[in-house]
């Protein structure tokens, strides 16, 4: 079990808990069809919030690692049984949709010779946390891809953004600031991550090129290969935040559920259209809308 404080300093404490409990999940602890502890109970075993708990178990639900219904718990579902929706009650776990997530397509998309990726998300923190499994089959010479070219867009940090923000008040740069230093710190992660393999002589082509948009984006988009593409909805949410020792107490946040968020596949040929209209809306934005990163660089 956890100790108090080892959730970390970061501020983003719902990540920490989901990790712990899912591990739980995974290892047994917590049984298919078990109930999680009460809400009341993660709230004194983690020496968090109930906000942050909240936010964990969403993450898990939306996984189709449990599920929930008010009054009744938090209960594990079989393997591979969760859906990231709403179900209707009395509809078996197995009639519902299996939870689409990056990794196994990206796993997929690094098989190929040539692999091209084109990225527009609000912090690219879910492309950050899969791409490492990749480069590390890379290093193990697992695959040998001879070019990896990366595209990716984000909204601009500097203009205002409608979320994330304080509902309590909106002049609160707090929850800005975050989302800042977050992308900043993810999209310098995979650059470097990815032109290291070049350095090292590991993949021969490497590409990185990292755009903003004035604008915030409602969901997030992965285009593979020029042949796959998965999209997924940034769902809103008020929040409130763990507060730190000292510093002023902060209201109510509107946070975006992204790292947890169902993706919808596409591919090529059955679905072209799709596929070919999505790469048409990227490459649009790329090219007309979108400035060359000026934080990248930066230390």
């Amino acid at each position: 079990m956890p100790t108090r404080g080892q959730a970390g300093d970061d501020g983003r404490k719902y990540e920490y808990v989901a990790e712990q409990l899912r591990s739980r999940i995974r290892s047994g602890v917590y049984g298919v069809g078990k109930l999680l502890p009460t809400q009341r109970e993660l709230v004194d075993d983690f020496d968090v919030s109930r906000a942050t708990v909240t936010t964990a178990l969403r993450i898990l639900r939306n996984e189709g690692l449990i599920e929930s219904r008010q009054g009744s718990g938090a209960r594990v579902l079989p393997a591979q049984a969760g859906s990231a929706g709403a179900t209707a009650p009395g509809v078996p776990a197995s009639a519902r949709p299996a939870l689409e997530t990056l990794h196994p397509h990206l796993q997929a998309a690094f098989e190929a010779e040539h692999i091209t990726m084109d990225v527009f998300s609000l912090t690219s923190e879910t492309m950050n946390r899969h791409l490492g499994a990749q480069i590390t089959r890379i290093h193990d010479r697992e695959i040998q891809p001879r070019s990896i070219s990366l595209r990716l867009m984000l909204p601009d940090p500097k203009i205002r953004l409608a979320f994330p923000a304080s509902l309590d008040d909106p002049e609160d740069e707090r929850p800005r600031q975050r989302h800042r230093d977050t992308l900043i710190q993810c999209s310098r992660s995979l650059r470097s991550e990815l032109r290291s393999l070049k350095r090292q002589r590991l993949v021969a082509e490497v590409s990185v090129r990292i755009r903003t948009v004035p604008l915030t984006p409602t969901g997030k988009m992965y285009l593979l290969n020029q042949d796959l593409l998965l999209e997924g909805y940034y769902t809103l949410e008020g929040t409130d935040p763990d507060q730190v020792e000292g510093e002023e107490q902060e209201g109510t946040t509107l946070n975006s559920l992204g790292l947890g968020a169902t993706l919808f596949p596409y591919s090529k040929p059955d679905q072209a259209l799709k596929v070919e209209t999505a790469q048409s809306f990227f490459d649009s934005y790329w090219d007309l809308l979108a400035q060359d990163a000026d934080f990248v660089n930066q230390p």
